[in-house]
């Protein structure tokens, strides 16, 4: 417990309260997709406001990660954890009685401001008060608890929205769990000391933020206008080049406030791709199944809830699994067995139809989140293992930060594609429909049911599960890229890193003792 202060730190309590914390974090980043289709309904949100609900959230997520670590790393990571959950629970609230569609975006940003500086203050505790000897398994507590309120969120959303409460409830509950991880913090939580490393610099902040929001921008609106459209690409190529430049310019500063020196480490490398290849998927996976089993199968917000339970079995049941495989084979292979389970689950999405029975959503679901879960744990402990202790805070904002960019393409991306293809194909087949039906049935398969018309009502089934398939292809080809990129990059032996005495040595696969997970 070196470096905290003088008090008795219950392991047990700290580890509850953290985990607390980062479940209202993720809760708030998932609970809203089972909203969505009543969220349509009662605000009248396109599918871009909708998909924006999302992205607002994880996009300032992303862009503010970097600084929050540097902030907690400076002034003390209990005093940001605290400032952090106070903050987000009183904007959840707010968020969760507005009506418009563009006041609940703008509230979902500053949600996600303050959830950014929650999820790195999380994991740095956990490395600074945790001995080496216990420091995989409360990782490995911390994943798993990370996961299970990923999955977790349409389902306590769904028996709201099924208990008649209206759609704003769900924020509420989250409002409710950070409060209480509030609590548990200022109680639980020890005091650690700032390290003061560091130079806080608001200019890669900015940068980072237009780079991923005009990226997020311009494959959000190739929704409704194409990727062909100029109001498409240029954004999105203006976005990557404002990444590209801020890549290189942190490369060479002095004081980079995000350390891409450490994707010289072959290890924290093909962590961070596993893990930001599996973020993009499984949060583009909860976006538009969602509309599958509550617009395509007419289930209801609290059956399709129950349906996600899977998803959290597959973590529970992948959590201890993935400690085990790693200490017998190592992270390498239980990553890549994680991503090729992952590839295999989303193939199998392709099997779903209108009235596919409901085992087939409930087996696959299980197996893509314990695929997932048999990443989470050995790529956080094995890319955590490559950050020196001093900047515990910065180095897990680099690494969240990528997963929160995944998170955040994975909507904006598969949401694209699906609705991309959906809108073509409804055009073809309505294209004897009158002009207004034509119109309306082509935004949404929501929009399509609504019409009342019976050639739009009969095609928007058949097309959107086209469209589902044709997006899980494209999940399972980024998972399957995310295997390659595991199984061939070589591990090498390199010394040490300053202040990383107790840590796995760079490069190589397999943690010590103490560091599996």
């Amino acid at each position: 417990m070196t470096g905290t202060e003088q008090m008795t730190v219950r392991p047990v309590r700290a580890l509850f309260a953290l985990t607390l914390t980062v479940s209202a974090v993720l809760l708030g980043s998932t609970i809203l997709n089972v909203a969505l289709p009543t969220m349509q309904s009662a605000l009248g949100a396109s599918n871009s406001e909708q998909q924006w609900f999302l992205n607002a959230y994880t996009l300032t997520f992303a862009g503010f990660l970097p600084v929050a670590g540097l902030v907690g790393d400076r002034f003390g990571l209990k005093r940001l954890l605290a400032w952090g959950t106070g903050t987000f629970a009183l904007t959840s609230a707010v968020a969760g009685f507005l009506d418009s569609p563009f006041m609940i975006i703008v509230l979902r940003a500053l949600m996600g401001v303050a959830a950014a500086a929650i999820m790195p203050a999380t994991l740095a505790v956990i490395l600074r008060i945790f001995p080496a000897e216990r420091r995989a398994r409360a990782i490995a507590s911390w994943a798993a608890a990370s996961g299970l309120s990923i999955s977790l969120g349409p389902l306590l959303g769904g028996a709201l929205l099924s208990a008649d409460m209206w759609w704003g409830s769900v924020l509420e509950l989250v409002a409710v769990f950070a409060l209480l991880g509030l609590a548990a913090t200022l109680a639980w939580i020890p005091k650690v000391p700032a390290s003061g490393v560091g130079e806080l610099r608001m200019m890669p902040v900015a940068a980072s933020l237009a780079g991923i929001g005009l990226l997020v921008f311009g494959v959000v609106h190739a929704t409704d206008d194409g990727w062909a459209y100029t109001g498409t690409w240029m954004p999105a190529a203006a976005g990557l080049a404002v990444l590209a430049v801020l890549v290189w310019s942190e490369a060479r500063h002095r004081a980079p406030l995000l350390d891409f020196g450490l994707f010289k480490n072959a290890s924290f490398t093909t962590a961070a791709v596993a893990l930001t290849l599996g973020s993009f998927v499984v949060f583009g996976y909860l976006y538009f199944t969602t509309f599958y089993l509550q617009l395509l199968r007419g289930y209801t917000p609290l059956q399709t809830g129950l349906l996600f339970i899977p998803l959290s079995a597959g973590l529970v049941a992948g959590a201890p699994l993935s400690q085990r495989a790693t200490g017998r084979f190592g992270a390498r292979t239980t990553i890549a067995t994680g991503l090729a389970l992952m590839t295999v689950a989303f193939a199998a999405v392709t099997g779903l139809g209108a009235h596919t029975n409901p085992a087939w959503f409930v087996v696959d679901a299980f197996a893509l989140q314990l695929g997932f879960a048999l990443v989470l744990a050995p790529g956080t402990t094995l890319a955590s293992s490559s950050v020196p202790t001093e900047r515990a805070g910065a180095g897990s904002a680099l690494l969240n930060t990528l997963r929160q960019l995944g998170s955040a393409l994975g909507v904006a991306v598969l949401g694209s594609i699906l609705w991309s293809r959906y809108s073509g194909m409804m055009h073809d087949r309505l294209a004897d429909a009158p002009a207004n039906v034509r119109s309306t049935a082509t935004e949404s398969l929501a929009s399509a049911l609504a019409t009342g018309d019976p050639a739009a009502v009969q095609a928007a089934a058949p097309t959107f599960l086209n469209a589902m398939h044709t997006t899980t292809l494209v999940a399972a080809g980024v998972c399957g890229i995310a295997l390659l990129v595991t199984l061939s990059a070589r591990f090498t032996r390199t010394p040490p890193r300053t202040g990383t005495t107790d840590r796995q040595p760079a490069g190589q696969e397999r943690a010590p003792a103490g560091h599996r997970a």
